[in-house]
């Protein structure tokens, strides 16, 4: 084990008590063939600890470790994604890159929302402890808002059984709408009314929330979960995609 420390105008190298003299000597002999300074897009200590707050507290919610929910979300990320099992240490040499962080943050939220879990994170204690959902901390929020589309899910607050809501309003009868008019966004009642009783930006504002505008494989695939929506929406006359958004 390395670790680089600055102290003012000396760099220090820590290694492990129990590195061999034959070690030392050869780590001596690179250090003394000079240092290269190269930037990496590693995991940062935020995401590390936003990461390991989301299990912790989903964790205590379905009866797991932080450790064991862990493992068992980064294997299964890990497998659907094809790459190499990562650490989320900003300090090891496998770190996750900050990319690959950014990204296995919200497949943790949408694996969340799929399964059925309202996540709450907690952060901070005492007075300083605040509480938020996963639409505040989830770093793409169309993919958080697609996620919810699929689960019947309030984009807002997190409530199921969410209204399908037309954003903007769709202006025409059900009976003529194909999906492909108008952005859509789920919501409960009460944030379905509140929407209707203010306007579109200072409602996106408030929540940070964005509409979705849907291509026809997501329109046949939601068909599914809204019955009553997409009435006018035939596949046979959507294929090859030529209305996608």
């Amino acid at each position: 084990m390395y670790r680089l420390i600055i102290e003012e105008n000396k760099c220090i190298v820590e290694v492990s008590e129990n590195l061999s003299v034959a070690d030392l000597k050869r780590l001596h002999s690179k250090i003394n063939k000079g240092i290269e300074i190269k930037k990496v897009n590693t995991i940062t200590l935020d995401q590390s600890k936003m990461l390991w707050a989301i299990f912790r507290d989903l964790g205590d919610l379905i009866g797991y470790t932080k450790e064991e929910l862990r493992e068992i979300l980064e294997n299964d990320y890990c497998t659907e994604k094809k790459i190499e099992y990562f650490s989320l240490s900003p300090n090891k040499r496998n770190c996750a890159s900050k990319d690959i962080a950014t990204d296995f943050i919200t497949w943790v939220i949408e694996w969340s929302l799929n399964q059925g879990y309202n996540l709450i994170i907690y952060e901070g204690k005492g007075a300083n402890k605040q509480i938020r959902g996963a639409r505040e901390i989830v770093p793409s929020i169309k993919r958080y808002v697609v996620a919810c589309l699929k689960n019947k899910v309030c984009a807002v607050c997190g409530r199921r059984e969410a209204d399908l809501h037309h954003e903007p309003p769709l202006g025409i009868p059900y009976e003529l709408d194909d999906g492909l008019q108008t952005g859509f966004i789920p919501l409960c009642r009460e944030h379905h009314s509140a929407r209707h009783n203010t306007s579109w930006e200072a409602f996106r504002s408030k929540w940070h929330i964005e509409n979705i505008w849907l291509n026809p494989t997501m329109v046949e695939e939601l068909k599914k979960i809204y019955p009553g929506h997409f009435k006018k929406f035939k596949k046979e006359n959507y294929l090859g995609g030529s209305h996608e958004k």
